[in-house]
């Protein structure tokens, strides 16, 4: 079978096993082996149970690049000019083990835009359980409307009722989003909110329309799946999405701007959108 080196490096020590030895015990070179002294001379050695796959370095940077670009920016032959040689390579290798997946929004368009398959599954998982929470608890009253009391905790914007404001008059404290168009406002913000946007707390956009769309994400999880049934139910416009769900208008078109950036939706003509 060959002969195993043990390896002095710095204070660690390593294993070399010949190539025909590793082959025959049919170890994986994705894996972790904890070795266990069982008498003098024999030596046992076992899977580890945190053994895991290695990434690999490049993955990192073309999943950051997929989540931080805009939908335009995510379309196919677009998205590949922000990758390096290498970068493109294993691009591609991802395409094909379906971790990254190429949808058209729509037949008439030419060219996919591209998503990680993990970041679907988990909003079809968050979807789920966001519809059994917020199907819990509630009334049917005439014409079979949902009400429900404002809970405690819950954002002004989580009322239909609650009186329009100017885009710049939101408050991520009252209402769960930002609005504002100034560029330089965005780049503090960034700076401002860095941790809770690298921990998934905070997601932002600069949609079509020049405004920046900041929300906090829990706030988003919480109806993006109400705002997408109201829009497959043929809900009239932002005002009709907002009154069949029970939340201002502004609130139900963050989710829209935040669904179109997913490529869940377009909006066909202003204010009118189609799940795609």
């Amino acid at each position: 079978m060959g002969k195993v080196i043990v390896s002095a490096k710095g204070n660690e020590y390593s294993l070399i096993i010949p190539q025909n030895a590793f082959k025959e015990l049919n170890l994986d070179e994705n894996s972790y082996y904890e070795i266990t002294k069982a008498k003098e001379g024999i030596w046992i050695l076992t899977v580890s149970e945190k053994s895991v796959q290695k990434e690999n370095p490049l993955d990192e940077k073309i999943f950051t690049l997929l989540k931080k670009k805009n939908l335009t920016d995510r379309v196919e032959e677009k998205f590949e000019t922000f990758l390096s040689k290498e970068e493109l390579v294993r691009f591609n290798e991802l395409l094909k083990e379906g971790t990254i997946i190429a949808f058209k929004l729509s037949p008439k368009y030419k060219r996919a835009v591209y998503k990680i398959r993990e970041e679907i599954e988990k909003n079809t998982k968050m979807d789920s359980k966001v519809k059994k929470e917020t199907s819990k608890g509630k009334d049917t009253g005439i014409e079979g409307k949902k009400i429900e009391e404002k809970k405690l905790g819950e954002k002004d914007s989580e009322s239909f009722e609650t009186k329009e404001k100017r885009p710049d008059e939101y408050t991520l404290e009252k209402d769960g989003f930002l609005i504002f168009k100034n560029s330089q406002n965005a780049k503090i913000l960034s700076v401002k909110l860095k941790k809770e946007i690298d921990d998934g707390k905070i997601r932002g956009i600069k949609s079509f329309d020049g405004f920046y769309y900041v929300v906090q994400n829990p706030v988003y999880q919480k109806y993006r799946t109400d705002v997408l049934s109201a829009i497959k139910e043929k809900a009239a416009g932002i005002a009709g999405i907002a009154e069949h769900i029970g939340i201002s208008k502004m609130l139900a078109r963050v989710v829209c701007e935040l669904l179109k950036d997913e490529g869940e939706i377009i909006e066909k003509r202003k204010n009118n959108f189609q799940a795609i």
